[in-house]
């Protein structure tokens, strides 16, 4: 099992509270966040969770918001998904996904923060001189991939059961759900191959541009893989930005000055509109 070095594990905790707002537990460490995953399994303890997210978020969970109260769980929840990605293809580590074992509290405007263990190491060829070797690196890469797509569709089958039971509390639809994850996934990825400060070295973004194909693949069991547009503008200079295909439905929450309004990335918005956001962001 390859082992990442203490600097590697220091610069992952770091990036992971800062960019994902998840904390890693030590093995002997009792949580202290409030709520479990499994928490969400279960009728009244789920009833509790989403009624407080609804009144930080001022909407009505058994009223007209309440689909709202469950789009904007999964947009926030695509959070924690995204550190599992992270972890895994900046730092060749696996969180612990499990039900019982992931936990998270609200912060208060109807946001989370996450808490889980880590899981194990995976291998990244460095040992081998990935890229020096067709052989070594052609195996490694084939283990690797085999283990993302294992971690892959186990988190996928975690997302299901969580939305199915929020869709049953709130009306959302699960298919909009899924679809706000997949895109913050592919916005992720998209900004993590760009971007030369996050993954530093050419070995570095390989494994990255290998581990992207395997979340991303085609295939009618892979909710990540949706088709998604890139926002065009004759004056656009920034990054890559993807266009989601449903609204998460924030411009619900609040009124008057404190509104939110519509997202950047909002299928609702024009290209001009989105272009004039965008220059004020």
């Amino acid at each position: 099992m390859v082992r990442y070095s203490g600097n590697d594990r220091s610069e992952m905790v770091a990036v992971l509270e800062t960019s994902f707002v998840t904390s890693i537990r030590g093995a002997d460490e009792n949580s202290t966040y409030a709520f479990a995953v499994s928490d969400l399994l279960h009728d009244e303890k789920r009833g509790l969770i989403l009624h407080q997210q609804a009144l930080q978020q001022g909407l009505d969970l058994g009223g007209t918001g309440s689909v709202a109260v469950g789009t904007l769980f999964a947009k926030r929840y695509s959070v924690w998904v995204m550190a599992v990605i992270s972890a895994c293809s900046l730092y060749d580590t696996h969180l612990n996904i499990e039900d019982d074992v992931v936990r998270f509290k609200l912060n208060g405007t109807g946001g989370m923060r996450y808490e889980t263990r880590l899981e194990r190491s995976i291998d990244n060829g460095s040992e081998l001189g990935i890229g020096t070797n067709i052989d070594s690196t052609s195996e490694v890469l084939a283990q690797r991939r085999t283990e993302i797509r294992m971690l892959r569709d186990s988190l996928q089958l975690h997302l299901e059961r969580i939305f199915q039971s929020v869709a049953a509390a709130t009306g959302a639809s699960v298919r909009v759900m899924n679809e706000l994850v997949a895109h913050n996934v592919q916005q992720l990825l998209t900004q993590i191959i760009e971007d030369h400060a996050i993954w530093k070295t050419d070995k570095r973004l390989e494994l990255i541009k290998h581990d992207a194909h395997v979340w991303l693949e085609e295939s009618t069991n892979n909710t990540f893989s949706t088709r998604l547009q890139r926002f065009e503008h004759p004056e656009w200079e920034g990054p890559p930005l993807l266009i989601r295909r449903y609204c998460c439905l924030a411009y619900q929450v609040g009124s008057g000055s404190s509104a939110h309004g519509y997202c950047n990335t909002c299928p609702k918005l024009d290209s001009e509109s989105r272009w004039r956001m965008l220059l004020k962001s």
